[in-house]
């Protein structure tokens, strides 16, 4: 029997915490592990994805939408064997057309679901446009955390815009920048002490992603971290595996609703 498709938006409360990071080489290690992996950016200002994994798809689904290429030209296979799909190719590009781009968006992410086991959504960082939609249409919603004061903010302004429209959405976290799991665990734990207390409400943890000079080298040289066995790796493939076997924990200090 076929497995259902499993899509998955990647966000973010703000900028520079590493989402796309997280989402290249989550689907990187997807993608080692034997899974059919879509990544799609949806960034319609500055997409990260074909940067960081030094691909050049030949169209958009911007493209798509125009008339201008075929889906064959838009879907385009890495290296590695990911299927990469970006939105845009330039910031400014949808400006005054972001309707008709998220109807073709979902005529694609049914496309995708058809030929994918997974589908990765990054989305752009905070709680507008294209970040709704993501959310929207994903099965599950993956926030990434840093421990900084602007950053936990910011996460939580995207929370309580999340379960005031859909209190039951799923939502877990990864933790990122941190030097041990108990550090991770800490962050994590403390933001879901917060989002209980106000939201009544907390994400799953899925795991953490230690601070690591291999992943700084890895962006500079536009080459998945997870391409090199070591300790960043082995945090990915434990993501993968929580993410496929449902291995998420809620905060031990917080209750869930």
């Amino acid at each position: 029997m076929k497995r259902r498709s499993t899509v998955v938006a990647v966000v973010s409360g703000k900028g520079g915490v590493g989402k796309s990071v997280l989402a290249v080489n989550l689907a990187e290690t997807l993608a080692m592990q034997g899974e059919r992996v879509a990544l799609v950016d949806v960034d319609f200002g500055q997409g990260a994805c074909s940067i960081l994994l030094n691909e050049s798809p030949a169209a958009s689904v911007l493209d798509l939408m125009r008339d201008q290429a075929t889906l064959e030209d838009v879907l385009h296979p890495t290296s590695s064997g990911l299927t990469l799909v970006q939105a845009v190719t330039e910031a400014g590009q949808a400006d005054g057309q972001q309707e008709e781009l998220y109807a073709t968006l979902d005529w694609l992410l049914k496309e995708l679901r058809h030929n994918h086991t997974i589908v990765l959504l990054d989305a752009p960082a905070g709680t507008e446009g294209a970040v709704r939609w993501a959310l929207d249409r994903a099965d599950l919603g993956l926030l990434l955390l840093v421990g900084e004061p602007t950053a936990i903010a910011d996460a939580y302004r995207l929370c309580k815009l999340l379960w005031q429209h859909a209190p039951h959405y799923p939502l877990s976290c990864v933790v990122n920048f941190a030097d041990t799991e108990a550090e991770a665990r800490s962050i994590a734990d403390r933001f879901a002490t917060l989002t209980q207390h106000f939201l009544h409400q907390t994400p799953t943890f899925l795991g953490w992603i230690p601070y690591a000079t291999q992943i700084r080298r890895s962006v500079l040289m536009q080459q998945p971290a997870v391409q090199q066995p070591g300790p960043v790796r082995n945090a990915f493939e434990r993501l993968a595996y929580a993410l496929l076997h449902g291995k998420t924990t809620h905060a031990a200090s917080c209750p869930t609703s």
